[in-house]
């Protein structure tokens, strides 16, 4: 009963961010029987992959059937083996990462993190240049040129270079809570990001409203794919929940966006899972502790800064993923972070 009750207060949550969404799915027209009504999706970039199935249970109805590989993991990565889809190409070869052989990043962080060194603005307005029609985001193009509005914090952190489980070639893990999301971090010697760690990444030292710059489209990253209506009911429902989330996935295999990366070398920050982020390490004062950051795939706004804190620590569902934090290694003297505090500036559980 406290699962179904939490996932419904979550549903009713969803409006607070995805409004303009879900508006558009009740415009459209009826669509014809068996089948669900979809929006429009913007034209996918070059290096997009088609959406794989979701990880699944074994033995769920629809669950792709995978071979499994024992697959060495980085130090401080996730323990256990890498789940192959069947199908995929042999002689498929990883990405090209460009920071994977930066010495102060190796120095610093494990090797299945990146280094981030800059500083913080906790006041950064974003300003619409060029208003867009994109259903579920209202602008095609940010200014430049905007400015601070309060002094900088100067961080250096380690942040992981993917999604949980941050092993190229498997899927984002999904429909975890918060609670959860700092326990998966914690099990193997990091911490979920704090919600002001998450937006420097994401911006980097340019402060760019995406990772990619200011324009939204075209865009190198899994976002404004068609959004399909979910079932609340068969989500709630734990003998139909997996099932509704292979018929909603839409996110693609870790390192299929090779260009979606930020200027500190973190993938996929924007668009593909929503990520959680740790509010209350920021501001230990704050009602709402858990964040979600980056949007999903779908057509929402995507953008570093905007952040959901409607949902409660206890939210689950099909598109809320995380990544991990952690100190640097190097032994490099860092002041502590400045508590990040934007109370005022959240408006029904969404701090934009």
């Amino acid at each position: 009963m406290a699962v179904g009750a939490g996932a419904a207060l979550g549903a009713v949550a969803l409006l607070a961010r995805y409004a303009p969404e879900l508006d558009a799915l009740l415009l459209m027209p009826p669509a014809p029987p068996g089948r669900s009504a979809v929006l429009p999706a913007a034209p996918r970039s070059a290096d997009a992959a088609a959406p794989a199935s979701p990880p699944l249970a074994s033995g769920a109805p629809g669950a792709p059937v995978r071979s499994v590989e024992p697959a060495a993991s980085a130090e401080g990565s996730p323990p256990g083996p890498a789940p192959i889809l069947r199908g995929a190409p042999a002689s498929a070869a990883p990405p090209v990462d460009r920071f994977a052989d930066d010495p102060a990043a190796r120095a610093a962080c494990p090797a299945d993190m990146t280094l981030v060194e800059g500083d913080f603005c906790p006041s950064l307005p974003y300003v619409c240049a060029r208003a867009g029609d994109g259903i579920g985001h209202g602008c095609a193009e940010y200014a430049r040129g905007a400015r601070c509005r309060a002094a900088v914090d100067p961080r250096r952190f380690c942040i992981d270079r993917h999604e949980w489980p941050n092993r190229v070639g498997e899927l984002p893990r999904v429909y975890v809570d918060w609670h959860e999301a700092r326990s998966l971090c914690a099990s193997i010697g990091k911490r979920l990001c704090r919600r002001s760690e998450w937006i420097l990444a994401c911006e980097g030292p340019k402060r760019l409203p995406y990772p990619w710059g200011f324009v939204r489209t075209p865009s190198p990253c899994n976002i404004d794919r068609a959004a399909i209506a979910f079932d609340i009911d068969a989500m709630v429902d734990e003998e139909t929940r997996e099932g509704e989330i292979a018929r909603l996935w839409q996110a693609d295999p870790i390192g299929s966006h090779p260009n979606c990366i930020s200027a500190y070398g973190a993938y996929d920050l924007a668009g593909n899972v929503d990520e959680w982020t740790d509010n209350l390490a920021d501001d230990p004062g704050t009602s709402r502790p858990a964040t979600l950051n980056g949007g999903y795939w779908g057509p929402v706004r995507n953008t570093c800064r905007l952040t959901t804190g409607g949902h409660g620590p206890t939210f689950r569902f099909y598109q809320a993923g995380f990544r991990c934090c952690a100190d640097t290694i190097d032994g490099v003297v860092t002041p502590p972070p400045r508590p990040f505090i934007e109370r005022d500036r959240e408006k029904d559980g969404v701090y934009d």
